[in-house]
């Protein structure tokens, strides 16, 4: 709970226990029974010891109340403050209980943040021949991982890229992208072409999601001369950021998802020398506003030019916060990539081998 709630709670706490001693000090009026109301709304904010010390405060004030409105030892008055001790006591017990489950949320959090690392590691940040950042944002505030997914694999003949987004939500969309990232790790390495690669995938998918449930991904494919290869898996195409504009890279032939095809089409196409290219998940451009209006991503991508390329990420993002009210309905993993020079390696020279004449 953030400062200012927490302060607006006190204050209606404080408001309340003064309201009820103000009133019970006037003639015929006993209102001793509600100063136990202070407590119990101050216990939403205030840890367990201040809570039992305001508390142990109200009841000391309920029993002296019993000077100023004449019933002092009258059993409404020994009544009302019973009442105010319960009170009090509960309001205790709920700062202890907020408290316990404050930390399950905390341990919970660190547990998703673990298996985030474990599920989603860093990205390298540069690559022979282009650099690379990343971003996931989560829509359960209680959880930092879910079902979106990136990976970025060296090869021999290049980089390989996958993005995607899991059917569905939870612990089952975790597993399944899981199961996609393991598949892609092994058949990047093995395979030539991103086709096969994405079918690799496909059938890891087969084997283990449920009939309902499916994966949207784009395999790319980076080469170290700007040729690049996509195999759209029924996900979204990739942005380009040039300095001559922004353009959308058209999939020829987009497949259905992971789980709904087994066959891909590859769309190849070329990038220049400082180049930017942004893949994401639906969370980005269905982030809507409170109007329900779409993020409007086409026209914000000058926000991914200039500086690095983790600012320009942390821009597109407070872009999105700003635009959706800081409130996501899905989780978001976006990636940009950059074109970078190839680093030319000198080529070591040799030293000729020296002759040994043997003398006569």
């Amino acid at each position: 709970m953030g400062g200012p709630e927490n302060l607006r709670l006190i204050v209606a706490g404080a408001a309340v226990l003064t309201l009820a001693l103000v009133v019970d000090l006037g003639p015929g009026v006993a209102l001793t029974g509600y100063f136990g109301l202070g407590p119990l709304i101050l216990a939403a904010a205030c840890p367990p010891l201040i809570t039992a010390g305001i508390g142990g405060l109200t009841v000391i004030v309920a029993i002296l109340s019993g000077l100023w409105d004449h019933r002092f030892g009258t059993q409404p008055h020994i009544a009302a403050i019973i009442l105010v001790l319960v009170q009090s006591a509960i309001a205790v017990y709920i700062c202890v209980y907020r408290d316990r489950q404050r930390s399950k949320l905390h341990r919970v959090q660190a547990v998703a943040e673990v298996a985030q690392r474990a599920l989603l590691p860093a990205v390298p940040g540069q690559l022979d021949g282009a650099g690379f950042a990343a971003r996931y944002l989560s829509a359960a505030q209680e959880a930092s991982v879910g079902g979106d997914l990136y990976e970025v694999v060296p090869t021999a003949n290049g980089i390989r890229v996958i993005i995607g987004d899991v059917r569905g939500k939870g612990l089952p969309a975790v597993r399944l992208a899981s199961v996609v990232l393991g598949a892609f790790r092994e058949a990047a390495v093995t395979w030539l072409d991103p086709e096969q690669v994405a079918a690799a995938c496909a059938r890891a998918v087969g084997r283990e999601a449920g009939p309902e449930d499916f994966v949207t991904a784009l395999v790319l494919d980076i080469h170290p001369d700007g040729r690049l290869g996509m195999c759209s898996a029924g996900h979204h195409p990739p942005r380009l950021v040039s300095a001559d504009g922004s353009a959308t890279l058209e999939l020829r032939s987009p497949s259905p998802p992971l789980g709904l095809a087994e066959r891909f089409t590859v769309t190849t196409a070329h990038w220049e020398i400082g180049d930017r290219l942004l893949l994401f998940t639906d969370g980005l451009i269905e982030a809507r506003d409170a109007q329900r209006r779409f993020f409007p991503l086409d026209d914000r991508l000058d926000l991914l030019r200039g500086g690095g390329q983790d600012e320009a990420l942390d821009r597109l993002i407070a872009a999105v916060g700003t635009h959706a009210g800081g409130a996501l309905h899905d989780d978001l993993a976006i990636l940009l990539a950059e074109r970078q020079p190839v680093p030319i390696v000198a080529p070591t020279a040799k030293t000729a081998p020296t002759a040994r004449v043997a003398a006569d």
